[in-house]
């Protein structure tokens, strides 16, 4: 007997990562662990344009009153250092496995923890939208470590199994899993998963952080990407990037025509398209015509 397609040609190995059963792990577990994700040429890429182009500020946040945590977000306005990662065939096969194929960026956040920064609240990353409980997958966010998340400089908290609990809310005192990982490492999760930023208590470690969140198309992302990107930076992304910040063909378009279309001619107005005056015209010269026939 003949077997499916899919059967025949085996599971989704992408760069030596099983797709399927890591989007499995995500779905169960609530999170999945990724080591050696980017080289240590790559981290220190990205470290240095972090540096030289991405300005930061202090936030106090999430039960964090300290200012000990610089952060960036906006980050695909300010470098093009990371674009790559978001087109990184693996980071969208594990993020459409969890979301579906209609996905974009949600929000894009360089963050380093300092000694002293206290810990966050646990909290979940979709509960922005007030949408009821259970609900299917529609935030799924990345984390890569630029340096090394350990106990001591305040690795991640996170409860596994949290994403499933739909009728409580995230809980203080409950026990968490850190996840110390090395440079290079990626954590993804599922939005509901409860989570939270570990305390610095280190005399002179630094945690140096890249966190990329992705989102279902219908839903309005965090960051306005559409509003917070500059056109001419936008303009300098591949296409398939552009369609993740939001120019995607969802319904009506801009009057009709392709949002990537408008931002490279900015014209808004479909080219089809005339005045009403125009339109009653042709519709009298096409009746006289065909009473004249």
């Amino acid at each position: 007997m003949k077997q499916p397609e899919q059967e025949r040609e085996g599971p989704q190995i992408i760069a030596g990562l099983n797709i399927p059963e890591r989007v499995d792990q995500i779905m169960d577990q609530g999170y999945t662990i990724v080591e050696d994700f980017i080289s240590s040429a790559e981290v220190e890429k990205i470290r240095e344009a972090f540096m030289s182009e991405v300005h930061i500020t202090e936030m106090r946040a999430i039960g964090t009153q300290t200012g000990r945590t610089w952060r960036a977000h906006n980050l695909l306005a300010k470098t093009r250092a990371v674009d790559y990662l978001f087109l990184d065939k693996r980071v969208r096969a594990l993020v459409e496995g969890v979301l579906g194929p209609r996905t974009q960026i949600n929000v894009t956040t360089l963050f380093n923890v300092l000694p002293g920064e206290t810990r966050q609240y646990l909290h979940q990353d979709d509960g922005l939208w007030p949408i009821p409980r259970p609900h299917p997958s529609f935030v799924c966010n990345a984390l890569i470590a630029l340096d090394d998340f350990e106990i001591e400089n305040g690795a991640t908290h996170i409860v596994p199994y949290s994403h499933r609990w739909y009728d409580r809310r995230p809980d203080q005192s409950i026990d968490t899993l850190q996840v110390e990982m090395k440079s290079g490492t990626m954590l993804m999760w599922e939005g509901a998963l409860w989570h939270g930023g570990g305390a610095n208590v280190s005399k002179d470690r630094e945690r140096l952080g890249f966190f990329m969140s992705h989102q279902v198309a219908y839903l309005r992302p965090q960051e306005i990407q559409l509003v917070s990107v500059p056109r001419e930076e936008v303009r300098k992304m591949p296409e398939k990037l552009q369609r993740l910040l939001g120019y995607h063909r969802f319904g009506l378009g801009v009057d009709g025509r392709d949002p990537i279309d408008v931002i490279n001619d900015d014209v808004y107005v479909h080219e089809s398209a005339k005045l009403a005056e125009d339109w009653y015209a042709d519709y009298r010269n096409e009746a006289e015509q065909s009473a004249d026939t």
